[in-house]
């Protein structure tokens, strides 16, 4: 089809469409204020003023034909006596103007609905402003046209996303953070309305009094359990309720104040939705970043765990070459440098074996001591129980006066060979650091169990951890901060406690991942 000959029938369809709306509403208008031009300016121009902001600009002038011509049949019949009442199409064109310039820059319903809203109370403004002039019931015309725009506009925006979202449904399968309409939201508020309504049949001499709990306790319910979009309806059903009881019990006689209750509540069911909608997508932002947050920092301690268990295999395979391959090497040539120096027939060649031995015997230390920093030998060769009182009687506490007890309640070694290696220097790095700083004369060291979780406690009587060392340590990059980084990469948790001395804490877990992986 052309997009010339499509366009036309779009057009038709909207001029018969709107004209059809825009009747029905000013008839329901004109029935309950029995004058033509406040039922012009009460729900079609709610009607007009929503649509002509939703819909494309070059839908505007088959809408503007379709009501100046119901405004010249009406006319004819007597029922629309002032022509100034043809400018209200204009207006309403001028706020939309302002309105769609800014429409896509607010992606949200609530926020496009409270953008709505403020189109429907500057339209009315205008509305008055300019009318006013002529008709002479310029609080009239605000009243009237404000409280049609309210009560009618939202709903129409509601319905328009509605239909987009269906649309787009059937183009791309797109779950929505917060659907325009759904079945359990029409039906509460049908609910609700019924109740309403049924409940002027029982209590008709009290139902003026009891008016108001029936319609603002469903607009508070709805607007807390849907938003925005049960703001919308209650707002639209609760004006239903209050319009059927002036028709049935005579309840709000004045016109005026019939109007003010129904914008009151049609404001307070709204305002509350849009609120709440607000604080629904702020909730809905938030857990979104702090899952994120939590996926980045698990992410980042499993990489971490991952570089230590690297780290650690790194290690130990330079221990294991140094060992096999520079210390064979070493004693073959210590075992060259004493067969020199047997078969020397003079003292230079003497002197050169003697250079090579202690050069080799230098390398030999060197090596011995790199290993032990690499892998302690210890852990190779004994328990980790035996490991850590070897470590404690290194350090001879006993000769400096100081008592040093350790309490080892494991019912058996952990598996993982780095929570053993990290054990093992997380003892020695804080023992050595209790021994040049604290001032210690007890020290208690206890490592013990409890629901797969290993708990290793250090304890002195010292000076306590002072801030600048603290500091300087931290920033240093090894020490603490080393021990710390590495306890929480393997899923730890690390305290100090500074209170007549210092206390230090360590829970880490009994497996690594890598090793219950494997």
């Amino acid at each position: 089809m052309k997009r010339g000959l499509r366009f036309l029938l779009q057009s038709l369809f909207l001029l018969l469409t709107y004209s059809l709306l825009w009747l029905s509403l000013w008839v329901i208008g004109f029935y309950l204020s029995k004058n033509g031009q406040q039922a012009a300016l009460f729900l079609p121009q709610g009607l007009r003023l929503a649509l002509i902001i939703l819909l494309w600009r070059r839908f505007w002038l088959p809408m503007l034909f379709a009501e100046w011509g119901l405004y010249y049949w009406l006319a004819q019949e007597q029922l629309i006596t002032h022509a100034i009442i043809y400018l209200s199409p204009i207006l309403s064109l001028i706020v939309a103007l302002e309105v769609q310039r800014i429409w896509w820059r607010y992606p949200l319903y609530w926020q496009r609905l409270t953008l709505l809203m403020g189109a429907v109370g500057f339209n009315s403004l205008l509305q008055a402003f300019i009318l006013g002039f002529v008709i002479n019931t310029t609080s009239g015309i605000f009243l009237t046209s404000v409280t049609g725009g309210i009560l009618l506009a939202p709903f129409v925006f509601l319905l328009y996303e509605y239909l987009r979202e269906l649309q787009s449904r059937t183009l791309i399968s797109d779950g929505t953070l917060d659907p325009p309409l759904r079945t359990s939201l029409l039906m509460w508020g049908f609910l609700f309305c019924l109740i309403g309504l049924s409940a002027q049949f029982f209590l008709t001499p009290e139902i003026e009094r009891l008016l108001v709990i029936l319609v603002f306790i469903p607009n508070v319910f709805m607007a807390y359990r849907y938003g925005w979009q049960g703001g919308v309806l209650s707002a639209l059903l609760g004006s239903l309720i209050i319009t059927f009881a002036r028709q049935v019990n005579g309840a709000f006689n004045d016109l005026r104040e019939l109007e003010m209750f129904l914008t009151t509540q049609a404001i307070i069911g709204i305002g509350l939705g849009i609120a709440i909608s607000r604080q629904q997508q702020l909730a809905h932002n938030l857990r979104h970043y702090r899952l994120r947050l939590e996926q980045e920092l698990q992410a980042r301690r499993d990489l971490m765990e991952k570089l230590v268990h690297t780290e650690e295999d790194v290690k130990k395979a330079i221990a294991r070459e140094l060992h096999d391959e520079i210390g064979q090497n070493i004693t073959a040539i210590q075992i060259q440098s004493m067969l020199i120096k047997r078969t020397a027939d003079n003292d230079k060649t003497r002197q050169t074996g003697e250079q090579i031995e202690r050069l080799a015997l230098q390398i030999h230390q060197s090596t011995r001591q790199l290993l032990r920093q690499l892998r302690p030998p210890v852990l190779e060769e004994m328990s980790l129980e035996k490991a850590l009182h070897h470590l404690i009687n290194e350090f001879a506490f006993d000769d400096n006066g100081i008592t040093c007890n350790f309490n080892y309640s494991l019912d058996k070694e952990p598996e993982n060979e780095t929570i053993i290696f990290t054990l093992y220097r997380l003892v020695q790095e804080l023992l050595n650091n209790i021994s040049k700083h604290a001032n210690a004369t007890y020290i208690q060291v206890s490592l013990t169990e409890n629901k797969n979780r290993l708990r290793l406690i250090i304890s002195d009587n010292g000076i306590g951890m002072l801030p600048t060392s603290l500091s300087a340590q931290q920033s240093s990059g090894f020490g603490l901060r080393g021990i710390e980084e590495r306890i929480r990469a393997l899923g730890g948790e690390w305290e100090v406690i500074n209170h007549h001395g210092t206390k230090i804490i360590v829970n880490l877990p009994t497996n690594s991942k890598e090793n219950s992986e494997n």
